[in-house]
């Protein structure tokens, strides 16, 4: 067996940019007709268009993961667009951000008495609720079509380390790994696999901030054995390997990709 992924069609949320762009690209590299789906939809037509530049097949679709609705008419535009679907990759996230009212600077904790509800309930609702309306979408088709396939699930290694400034963002990527192992039982026995990988510190936009922040970078840097920030790519690797035939054995299971961060933390 090999990684490859030919005649696979795939799904990958968050496909407009960092780690989602880089697995959808690399996954039509692969072999598979790739949707691309976003809520930022020209972002998501730029990725296809860079794709079928290449020779690959791809499609776009926006999508707001929160919206349940849209969710289910993705997974079935998938199913009409390339007759199918058998996988799914989902890396549309977020961390803390702020909304109107909140300040500019917060660290988005639990405890934290000076920003709103709405932080802490739009980081859930992406990372958490977003991910299993796209799980449920996905696999109701995979399901339908009696072929199996491979549900991977974006994490992070805060599904294991608690961060005393991003609380809202720790607890749903723990969620996101539980969801993927009650997901990986339920789903068995419809030849499903679920399994999910957990990033480390990455350079893509979501970390730009902590990467121009001198202190903030060296303190990771110092904390990463490999000495530096992870690229998109190196963690489409191991979400590639996970949805291939060469995982055929391999479900309920987390992958890190983080330069060795959690080799301390854990």
């Amino acid at each position: 067996m090999n990684n490859r992924l030919d005649g696979k069609r795939i799904v990958v949320t968050g496909g407009a940019s960092g780690i989602g762009r880089a697995c959808a690209v690399e996954a039509a590299r692969a072999g598979a007709a790739v949707l691309v789906a976003d809520r930022h939809p020209d972002a998501a037509r730029e990725t296809a268009e860079s794709i079928r530049s290449e020779g690959g097949q791809a499609e776009s679709f926006a999508v707001d993961v929160t919206d349940a609705r849209r969710c289910e008419e993705m997974a079935d535009y998938t199913a009409r667009t390339f007759g199918g679907v058998d996988g799914l990759i989902a890396a549309a996230g977020i961390s803390a951000v702020a909304v109107p009212g909140d300040p500019d600077h917060h660290d988005g904790s639990a405890a934290g008495l000076d920003w709103s509800t709405e932080v802490w309930r739009r980081v859930l609702d992406v990372n958490l609720d977003g991910l299993m309306y796209c799980n449920r979408a996905v696999a109701r088709h995979m399901i339908a079509g009696g072929r199996g396939g491979s549900i991977v699930n974006i994490a992070s290694i805060s599904a294991a380390w608690a961060s005393g400034n991003a609380s809202a963002y720790s607890v749903s990527k723990a969620g996101a790994w539980m969801l993927t192992k009650t997901l990986s039982i339920e789903f068995a026995k419809h030849g499903i696999r679920v399994n999910a990988v957990g990033p480390g510190f990455t350079e893509t936009p979501m970390t730009a901030a902590t990467r121009e922040d001198d202190s903030a970078r060296d303190d990771i840097v110092g904390r990463t054995p490999l000495r530096r920030f992870g690229k998109p790519e190196e963690i489409a690797a191991p979400a590639l390997f996970l949805a291939s035939d060469a995982a055929s054995f391999v479900t309920g299971t987390i992958l890190y990709a983080d330069g060795g961060f959690n080799a301390y933390a854990r």
